[in-house]
């Protein structure tokens, strides 16, 4: 548990978005440097299969909620399992095995297990490096996930076990598995009481994605949404892209799902808070009721709106990605990947938001990037949501 949290009930309403304005008093807290941002993208460009995920120009869709520009850092075509988890995943993995090169990693003479717990995808990251560095993994997942999540990550041979926990409590036994073993290392975003370490460097291979922002935009964004479950993607990618583009001070927007705001009401309360209670939401990869302090820290002192969003603009966002306006790319995003964009189009369509669009100055000279981080990682549910999963470029794999 974070430390110091107030553990409360989460009474935001889930049928409209609910957002709260900060003030920027916050201290900046850098977790993730200009210089650690490159050092974890020179880190990647050691790996024989690597190539950046690709940024979508979704022009149509500027057009058609009157904005200049939107565009999409599309990871769920990240190599590998399909999103962003990887970067931090592995990053971590290769410093905790002292290696600074993907070879290096693979050749390293530590063995051990590294433990985790997951709704999906960080489980996977780490149970497919694991596998390619030689190492174990064994992943803790929570009660209610997906069989085809915690098939993908079997098929890692990684050790999976669907438990009848939440997702904060499985990250706790993880910690005592890990603690337990010899030979074990906790390999978590969240952070635990004496535990921020390999967080902070999970946090920094995200900033690897911000690198190869900089060099795929043609020029820097006025605003970015950010989605967050604990908050260190979304902490990581506001601290590197404040630090890549010092002179642009894009909006910094956050946006989790209405289930578990729990960075919305830490930034309320101006105290860490937790959210406790079964968190029932289609965004899984968002599911978390403790955030990361580091996370949490960055975003107080970057992020001017959180927002908590309804499963219902999730859905939406999923539908417009596969069928997009013409000119458009498909994009295939899961329901935590869409949540960026499903905050766009709620912020554009619903005329309840205006307050909100007003104070973050959305309009036609805005340039908007957003993140789809990940993608159909439930088929099933995806074609539900959806119908079938449509034809776009495959994510390289190794």
């Amino acid at each position: 548990m974070a430390p110091n949290a107030i553990i409360i009930e989460n009474t935001k309403g889930c049928d409209a978005v609910e957002w709260f304005e900060n003030k920027l008093s916050a201290e900046k807290y850098t977790p993730v440097t200009r210089s650690q941002a490159l050092c974890a993208l020179d880190f990647w460009r050691t790996a024989p299969f690597y190539s950046p995920s690709p940024l979508v120009n979704l022009r149509g869709a500027a057009s058609a909620l009157g904005l200049g520009e939107v565009y999409l850092k599309d990871e769920g075509r990240r190599f590998g399992p399909g999103a962003f988890k990887l970067m931090g995943a592995g990053y971590a993995m290769a410093r905790s095995l002292g290696a600074g090169s993907w070879d290096e990693a693979v050749h390293a003479k530590r063995k051990t297990c590294f433990y985790t717990a997951t709704d999906g995808n960080h489980g996977r990251a780490v149970a497919w490096c694991a596998s390619r560095f030689g190492q174990r993994a064994a992943v803790l997942m929570p009660s209610g996930s997906a069989e085809a999540r915690r098939a993908a990550i079997a098929a890692e041979d990684a050790d999976v076990t669907v438990t009848d926990m939440g997702y904060d409590d499985c990250v706790r036994r993880a910690r005592e598995l890990a603690g337990a073993d010899p030979n074990g290392i906790l390999l978590q975003d969240t952070t635990l009481p004496g535990y921020e370490t390999l967080p902070l460097e999970i946090m920094r291979g995200y900033g690897a994605i911000a690198a190869e922002l900089e060099e795929q935009l043609p020029c820097a964004p006025t605003h970015v949404i950010l989605q967050a479950g604990v908050g260190s993607f979304a902490g990581a990618l506001s601290s590197a892209l404040d630090e890549l583009f010092p002179q642009a001070a894009p909006v910094f927007l956050v946006t989790e799902t209405a289930a578990a705001p729990c960075l919305m009401l830490s930034a309320e309360a101006g105290e860490t808070r937790a959210c406790a209670g079964e968190i029932r939401t289609i965004m899984a990869g968002l599911a978390c009721g403790e955030p990361c302090i580091p996370g949490l820290r960055s975003l107080l002192g970057r992020a001017r709106f959180f927002t908590a969003l309804p499963d219902m603009w999730a859905a939406e966002a999923m539908r417009a990605l596969a069928r997009p306006l013409d000119g458009d790319e498909i994009v295939v995003a899961g329901e935590s990947g869409a949540a960026g964009f499903g905050l766009l189009l709620a912020l554009m369509r619903d005329a309840s938001l205006s307050p909100l669009r007003e104070a973050a100055r959305l309009g036609p000279d805005s340039r908007v990037l957003v993140f789809s981080t990940e993608t159909a990682t439930d088929p099933i549910n995806y074609k539900k949501i959806v119908g079938n999963i449509a034809r776009q470029t495959p994510s390289k794999d190794v």
